[in-house]
């Protein structure tokens, strides 16, 4: 038996079968790599330019589809020179494909799904996108999912035919409105000066695309009176602006020693 088996191995491994299974499987994956770095080197590095977004998704959408046909096809072969009637084989493929569609609707939904974002553009990898309040970027475009990671780190995966349901935030620019607190006793006159002062300095910052404005006194609260400003940047960076802003503030209002108020609680004795 053993002799047998091994006779057949021997007489197998010389039969051209196992050399045309040898050589496309190696021309297969030499067609992959060569795909890949064909990729690579069209792959533009621009991460904030839109077209080159845009060019980068679908050409990383490109290499996975090759990729896959490449595997199809160099199985086919290998089943045909081996004596596998392809012709039966591919016959029950699309029927076992028509039934599997028929269960995987919801697979089938997303893939279409992936190629309608692709085509007209509703976002690309390094879009940043809502989701049902989480806010993200776009970090993986499949044709089954997208994957978003979120500002806390968390990754979070939706299904492309939830397409609908995702915002994205990088076709426009976002324009800022913050309100910041001083204390009553402060003279509003030089208050107001030292906010001007403010928004010139936020206008210069690399991120901010429009002069920053002092809208003026936005509303008189319990301890505080509240100033607004206005600065416009891209809605990916508009956290960045945020921090970048709230720190010019706070250095100027120390610096011109105007009070930011802040809850105190006043205790009574008892007597």
């Amino acid at each position: 038996m053993g002799e047998k088996m091994f006779s057949s191995m021997i007489k197998y491994f010389q039969s051209p079968g196992f050399y045309v299974s040898v050589i496309s499987i190696f021309a297969g994956i030499f067609l992959i790599l060569i795909i890949q770095n064909v990729i690579k080197k069209i792959i533009i590095a621009d991460a904030n330019n839109i077209v080159a977004k845009r060019r980068n998704t679908i050409v990383i959408l490109i290499n996975n589809i090759f990729k896959y046909l490449i595997l199809l096809i160099v199985f086919i072969i290998c089943l045909s020179v081996n004596g596998v009637n392809v012709t039966a084989f591919l016959t029950g493929l699309g029927v076992a494909g028509a039934i599997a569609g028929l269960a995987l609707q919801d697979a089938l939904k997303d893939i279409i799904a992936g190629m309608n974002i692709i085509m007209d553009n509703y976002y690309v990898v390094g879009d940043m996108v809502e989701f049902k309040g989480f806010v993200g970027t776009v970090v993986e475009f499949g044709l089954k999912s997208t994957k978003i990671r979120g500002l806390d780190g968390k990754t979070l995966v939706v299904a492309n035919r939830e397409v609908s349901a995702i915002y994205n935030l990088s076709l426009k620019d976002k324009e800022l409105f913050l309100n910041y607190s001083v204390a009553y006793e402060e003279d509003i006159e030089k208050t107001s000066e030292v906010f001007e002062n403010i928004c010139k300095k936020v206008s210069v910052l690399e991120d901010v695309k429009e002069e920053s404005k002092l809208l003026g006194i936005n509303s008189l609260n319990d301890s505080s009176v509240d100033f607004m400003i206005s600065a416009v940047c891209d809605s990916k960076n508009q956290f960045k602006v945020k921090r970048q802003i709230n720190k010019i503030v706070k250095t100027e209002l120390d610096k011109n020693n105007i009070k930011i108020p802040y809850p105190q609680v006043e205790v009574h004795n008892g007597k």
